[in-house]
Formats: structure tokens, C-alpha cells, sequence
């Protein structure tokens, strides 16, 4: 610092300096006035630099020492290197003794600040940083300035000019760190309405877009239509190829959908697995929808190349249009979704048009949800028995149970009407718990009346099948009644064990050791029916009815029939012909040495009243 000889000259001198105050930000002005900082305060420090530069280096290392002997503020000096440390000190001094207050120095501030942050350093590690800055300077001001008035003024100047920088990094840091808060506020929000996967927005955003867009809708009197994407039998895909791969094929998917609708109003979402959405906001005739979802549907004509393996996909498309379709978001998912079934139904890259027939449709099947649970709880479900038949003799040789529903208003109802509904909602596991119980009474109490001792075949259904309590489910079934198991046939369909041939000759050897027949239905249809008669413990077949309906004219279904009971024959397993309409037909499959008939030929299935009339108690 000056030297005593000198100090009384400070004024003098400190005028002569040029220092100015040139921020245009306004937060920094304010602070200014707030602070009371000064253009003498920055000539009085710009004056004093001439002398405390020559010693920056010590006051730095003094302001290290004294940093490193606190220990709320131990942090600086373990995250932050030795030598990035006194740069920031350095750096510090020669801010404060610039005599310049301009852009450049609110810059330098909010360096300072996007450091700390950097490092993740506590509000009160800054807080102590000035302290200790204030008070080594103002430690060395003392001990240097003789003259108390220049030692005053300095302390003074110096006193606001820390506080000013305080101020300013404090704001900017704090600044800094609403910032982060509000981007880690949108990268949740962009978690929470985003698929990680494609980036696309997700089953929850496609929620709140719809209802949004309804509303315009209703608002403006307009159209839009919502199409639902589903790919085909995306599941072998990830089977076959694996998770990572199927993966990769559902980014390259959105891919292509995205190239196509980026020329429309359009939104694309991704639900879970392999379904997307697309809200289509062009008020288009079905038309000009139809087209849009060829061109999406087309993109699936050039395979995928995914890590070196090329894999063909193809889509099937749901659409539904507002208002026709729907007028809320319930109407038009469920829409939609009644016309993706229909699509799929019709096979590969395939689209289906909600409408007025699928309409009712949907209708029925609510109508049928919400009443089926009520058919169960008040006893109207019953079961009808068609007749089976030794042809050579016409004697009963068993009895298959099936289940009807007798409506309070619409009569009775077959399977086909309602079984499907029971199987999406889950009901279908205690109707066919109720079936399996019902005929096993019966005909336990029809044998106990002196009828035949023949076996009734109840039909499993696929939940049924995947019920790990089924064996149980069976057995209690039979000891409630006390019916003996060689009467009990079940059938299955070979559907029910594509996906796990283990299981499903597990469960079906333990139903065999009870004692239980076994019938594979609808043989003959299936890709791997010889297998299952190799793997599976199998007593009877059921020749499928589409090798039925044209025998008596179709060479080939004869030969197919002939050779179906041939291999019976040699496997001991049994065989029955379902769907026997005809006399001619009847001739020509006993001409096939098939030996069990059931069919309309004998007779449709009977109320139980009928059935004991004409087959258990005839007169």
C-alpha cells in the first residue's frame, strides 16, 4: 500500500482515477443503489491496486489457509483442485480492485456462479468465501494504511464492493438453481407423458390429447378420426429375435409412421407393447383417412434391418371417426378398439372402419358384461346335452354337456353369444367351474336312477386350461357328487397348448391318472396334431367338422377321414365324428369305420327334460 509520506495525498490522487459504472442490467443497478457502491469507491480501489497487486499471490495464499481452517467450508478445498483454487482467489482480486463496473464484470459474477454450481457447492460455502475475502483484505488495508480517513474509506469501498459481487453470484447461483429445478421439473413431466423407448408421447399424454381434441371438436362443430396401430404377431418377433431386437424394431416402426404423418395434422403416440395411436386432426372423409392408413400400412413392405437381420412386419389398423364414432373419450377407444379386433380378424395389413353393425355389436357385448355376473348369481345358466351315438346300432354311447343361458328377455342364448365376453372378462373361470360341476351332478344322478353308464364330455376353455387350480377345480367336482372319473371326458383343443407343450402335458397326465378321458376337439386343424397325439396322453379325437360338412362328395376328406381313424385304431385311441347332418354323410363315414356319431343327424343338443325322454328314460 501507499506509504505514510504519501497518504496524505490519497485524495488528490484518487480523483485523478478513472473508474466507471456502466451495467445496463437492471437487477445490478438496483444493487448498486441498494448497497450504496459508488464511483469514488471504485476509484479508491483502482487507486490502491497499484500497490496490492505486487501481493495478490500472498493474499491468495492466505485466503487458502484461512478457507482451509474452516471447516463448514472444507468442500471448496476438497472438490476443487489446489490450483484451480487460487486462480478463483486471483480472479477475485483483481475484480474487486478493476475500478470498473460493467458487463464484463457481471459476466466474471455469474462464471463464479456456474462454478459453485459446477462443483455442487452449499450456499454457505459462498457466503464464506466473501467473508474470508472481505477479511483478509480488510486485515491487510489495516495493517498497510496509516492514515485512519484513507484507511475508512478504502475498508469502506472494499466492504461494498464485496458485497455487491456477493449479491450478484447469490442471485445468479440461486437463479441457476430454479433453473435446473424447472428443467428437472420438465424432464419428469417429459418422463411422465413420454416412451422412453421411441421418445414418442405415451398411453397417458394420448389420454389427455384426446380429450383436448374432443372438445375442439364439439366446439367447432368438426371431425377427426383416432387409428390404432397394432403389429402383427409382435411377440414371436422378440421370442425369436430377442427384447433388444424387438426393441430396435419398434424405434425403426415409429420411424417410418413418423415419416408419414409429419405431413398431416397428426399425433402419434406409443402405448404399452406393440400398439400406437394416431389422433388425425384433418377434418377428412373416410376416404382420405383410408389413404393416410394405406400409406402407413405400406411401410411395412420394405423389411427391417435391424443389427444385420431382416425382418418383415406387417400392421393391422383400427379406425374410429368423431363424432360418428363417439363423442367422449370412452365412446372412441372403445370404438377404435372394436375395430382393430375387426382388422385382425381379417388378417395381415389389414384396416377395419368402426360402423353401425360393429356398433351394435359393441353395444350387445356391454349390455352382456354388465348382465352376465347376474346370469351366474341367479341360476340362469343351464345345460343343454347332445346326444353320441354307435351308428351300426344306434346305442348312446355318451353325452356331451353345453351350456346355454336362458335370458329374461332375449331367451335362450348360445355359447357363441356370450362365451366370448366371459373369457375377456375373466368370468369364463366360474362358468366353467359351474358347467364342470353341473354335469358331473347330473349324470351322477342319472346313473343313480338306473340310466347308462356312459361318460359326459365337458368342454375346457383356454383360462380354465392355464389355471394352475384345475386338477383341483376337477376333483372337487366329482366328490361333491361322488361321480366315478372314468365318466368324465374332457375336451380340448390343440389352440390351448401351442404355447407350452410342457404344461400342457403335465396337467393333462395328471387329469389321466384320475382316471379322466381326454378329447382333442377339432382335430385335424392345427399345425402339430400328430405331435400331440405323440406327446400327449390322448383317449379320444373329435374329427373336425370342416372334414364333415362335403365327405360325401369331397374324395379327399374321405381319404383324410379313413386315414384319421386308422391311426386311431392302431394308437388305441377312440374317435367320434362331430357334425353329422345328412344320412349321405352318415354313410360315408361309417364307411370310414367310424364308430361314434354326434351331429344333427341324431339330434340337436337337448334340454335335460328332453334329453332323459328320448335317450335315458325312453318309454
Amino acid at each position: 500500500m501507499r506509504s505514510c509520506e504519501n497518504q496524505k495525498l490519497w485524495r488528490e490522487h484518487v480523483d485523478k482515477q478513472e473508474a466507471t459504472i456502466s451495467c445496463p442490467d437492471e437487477n445490478v443497478q438496483l444493487q448498486i443503489k441498494l448497497i450504496h457502491l459508488t464511483v469514488t469507491d471504485l476509484k479508491l480501489l483502482k487507486w490502491a491496486r497499484k500497490d496490492a497487486e505486487p501481493q495478490f499471490n500472498s493474499l491468495t495464499e492466505e485466503m487458502i489457509r484461512m478457507i482451509d481452517a474452516l471447516p463448514k467450508v472444507t468442500s471448496l478445498t476438497e472438490r476443487i483442485s489446489a490450483g484451480l483454487m487460487k486462480k478463483i482467489c486471483l480472479e477475485q482480486l483483481h475484480l474487486i480492485f478493476s475500478g470498473s463496473l460493467d458487463a464484463t464484470f457481471l459476466k466474471k459474477c455469474i462464471g463464479s456462479a456456474q462454478l459453485f454450481r459446477k462443483y455442487d457447492l452449499k450456499f454457505s460455502c459462498l457466503v464464506a468465501f466473501f467473508h474470508l475475502s472481505r477479511q483478509v483484505l480488510t486485515g491487510h488495508i489495516r495493517s498497510h494504511v496509516k492514515d485512519r480517513a484513507c484507511c475508512e474509506a478504502l475498508t469502506g469501498a472494499l466492504d461494498r464492493m464485496i458485497s455487491l459481487e456477493q449479491q450478484l453470484v447469490l442471485d445468479e447461483l440461486w437463479t441457476i438453481k430454479l433453473q435446473a429445478e424447472k428443467q428437472k421439473e420438465e424432464i419428469m413431466r417429459f418422463r411422465a407423458y413420454h416412451d422412453p423407448l421411441t421418445g414418442l408421447p405415451n398411453s397417458r399424454k394420448s389420454e389427455e390429447s384426446l380429450e383436448k381434441v374432443l372438445r375442439v371438436c364439439e366446439k367447432n362443430e368438426s371431425s377427426f378420426s383416432l387409428l390404432k396401430i397394432n403389429i402383427d404377431e409382435f411377440k414371436i418377433t422378440n421370442e425369436l429375435f430377442g427384447r433388444t431386437l424387438g426393441d430396435l424394431l419398434l424405434q425403426a416402426v415409429a420411424e417410418r409412421l413418423q415419416n408419414v404423418l409429419k405431413n398431416y395434422r397428426t399425433l402419434l403416440f406409443r402405448l404399452d407393447g406393440d400398439e400406437f395411436v394416431v389422433i388425425n386432426n384433418e377434418n377428412m372423409n373416410r376416404r382420405g383417412i383410408a389413404y393416410i392408413v394405406e400409406r402407413l400400412i405400406q411401410t411395412s413392405n420394405r423389411p427391417f434391418i435391424i443389427e444385420g437381420n431382416e425382418i418383415f412386419c406387417s400392421y393391422c389398423i383400427g379406425v374410429a371417426v368423431c363424432p360418428d364414432d363417439g363423442r367422449s373419450s370412452v365412446q372412441m377407444i372403445a370404438s377404435v378398439d372394436a375395430a382393430l379386433r375387426e382388422a385382425k380378424k381379417k388378417g395381415r395389413n389389414s384396416y377395419f372402419f368402426y360402423n353401425e353393425e360393429l356398433h351394435r355389436w359393441l353395444l350387445n357385448k356391454i349390455r352382456i358384461e354388465n348382465e352376465l355376473p347376474g346370469a351366474l348369481a341367479n341360476d340362469q345358466l343351464e345345460l343343454f346335452y347332445q346326444p353320441q351315438i354307435r351308428p351300426e346300432d344306434g346305442l348312446l354311447v355318451g353325452v356331451e354337456a353345453l351350456v346355454r343361458w336362458r335370458h329374461p328377455k332375449n331367451g335362450l342364448m348360445l355359447p357363441k353369444q356370450f362365451i366370448p365376453v366371459a373369457e375377456e372378462t375373466g368370468l369364463i373361470g366360474e362358468i366353467g367351474t359351474w358347467v364342470l360341476k353341473e354335469a358331473c351332478s347330473r349324470m351322477e344322478a342319472w346313473q343313480s336312477a338306473g340310466g347308462p353308464k356312459i361318460p359326459i364330455s365337458v368342454n375346457l376353455s383356454f383360462r380354465q386350461f392355464r389355471d394352475s387350480r384345475l386338477v383341483t377345480f376337477i376333483k372337487n367336482a366329482l366328490d361333491s357328487c361322488g361321480l366315478s372319473p372314468q365318466y368324465l371326458n374332457l375336451e380340448i383343443t390343440e389352440s390351448m397348448m401351442a404355447d407350452d407343450m410342457e404344461h400342457s402335458r403335465n396337467v393333462l397326465g395328471e387329469i389321466r391318472n384320475l382316471g379322466i378321458g381326454i378329447s382333442l376337439d377339432d382335430f385335424g386343424t392345427g399345425y402339430s396334431s400328430l405331435s400331440y397325439l405323440r406327446n400327449l396322453p390322448i383317449n379320444r379325437l373329435k374329427i373336425d367338422r370342416s372334414f364333415i360338412s362335403d365327405i360325401e362328395k369331397n374324395k379327399r376328406d374321405q381319404a383324410i377321414v379313413a386315414a384319421i381313424v386308422t391311426m386311431a385304431e392302431n394308437l388305441w385311441i377312440e374317435v367320434i365324428a362331430e357334425g353329422i347332418e345328412t344320412k349321405e354323410q352318415l354313410a360315408t363315414v361309417e364307411n370310414c369305420r367310424c364308430r361314434a356319431i354326434q351331429g344333427y343327424y341324431y339330434s340337436r343338443p337337448l334340454s335335460e327334460a328332453e334329453f332323459k325322454r328320448k335317450y335315458l328314460f325312453p318309454s
